[in-house]
């Protein structure tokens, strides 16, 4: 509970409408009638992950129903995206280091932001960022994506938040449903999440093509040509999740490419975004990242454009 903000005092009450309230409101907060240099407020203090701004506002409307004094939101912490949203908003909130009181005078510090991350996503974040993608929605809600991709509970919550630490997204409830909604357009996100993704493949070499199975999808350059000018080449390239396919059958050389394909053995199913024979595009242009052809560039950013511009 802070007692003052750069000096000023805030002095507590207890406030007792909360059965005026409709239930999910007075569920969500804890109430305290605060006097901010001798001025009357509601300090509201969220007793869950705070819902959007447009739904924050509606609550605070419906508690000024009630009592109409200003209503104060007291946080441990707040983002620069969500303290941009509150400004514009007229919302005021508290933090120790923070005020933002429209109805006195505003005093704001520079908080530290939890630490962007660096390096590179886990393959269970790269999987939800795709499905982000191809959802083509901008806002994706958790629980949808927990029905398409294998994942558990546990590791669905540690891949949000690793999406968020990016700063590219942001994540927040609906009444009680999370979802994350990317800032920038799908090609934007895609060109600024580019050091945060993998190239799928974590072994290659070369099969008979007797050993082909319905589970393969047309992979690399052969996917590539597919969907683009690109001309392939003549040894085939095919991708199967590494979880199916026994690694051992690999061998390293190319002896007849009349009879032999290429095998990529990728960390996830090629087919998991798919929507024809081929492995998704943008898994096949990450497996295509360290290129210096450029035949294969030109491809590729024709192939992204096309993708992520509709």
């Amino acid at each position: 509970m802070l007692t003052n903000v750069f000096g000023i005092s805030i002095k507590y009450e207890a406030w007792d409408h909360q059965d005026s309230l409709p239930v999910y409101i007075a569920g969500s907060y804890d109430f305290r009638t605060a006097y901010i240099a001798k001025k009357r407020c509601i300090m509201l203090v969220p007793k869950e992950e705070l819902v959007t701004t447009p739904a924050l506002k509606k609550q605070i409307a419906k508690i000024q129903q009630v009592d109409n004094v200003p209503v104060v939101l007291e946080l441990a912490t707040i983002s620069k995206y969500r303290r941009k949203s509150f400004i514009e908003n007229n919302i005021p909130f508290v933090t120790g280091k923070q005020v933002f009181l429209p109805f006195i005078g505003t005093m704001l510090t520079d908080e530290k932001e939890p630490q962007k991350l660096t390096g590179k996503f886990v393959y269970s974040t790269q999987q939800l960022f795709l499905f982000y993608l191809y959802s083509k929605k901008k806002r994706l809600y958790i629980s949808e994506a927990g029905k398409v991709l294998p994942f558990t509970a546990m590791t669905l919550t540690r891949t949000v938040k690793q999406l968020e630490a990016t700063d590219l997204f942001l994540v927040a409830k609906d009444g009680v449903n999370k979802f994350i909604e990317s800032k920038y357009s799908r090609y934007e996100l895609f060109e600024k999440a580019k050091g945060y993704l993998s190239t799928p493949v974590r072994r290659a070499g070369y099969i008979d093509k007797t050993q082909v199975t319905e589970n393969m999808a047309f992979a690399g350059e052969t996917a590539l040509s597919e969907k683009t000018m690109l001309n392939p080449r003549r040894i085939v390239t095919y991708a199967i999740s590494e979880k199916d396919y026994d690694k051992t059958m690999l061998t390293e050389e190319l002896i007849d490419p009349y009879k032999q394909v290429r095998l990529e053995l990728w960390v996830y199913n090629p087919k998991q975004f798919s929507e024809d024979n081929n492995a998704d595009d943008i898994s096949v242009v990450l497996s295509l990242g360290d290129t210096d052809d450029e035949r294969i560039e030109e491809a590729v950013e024709a192939l992204m454009k096309r993708r992520l511009q509709k």
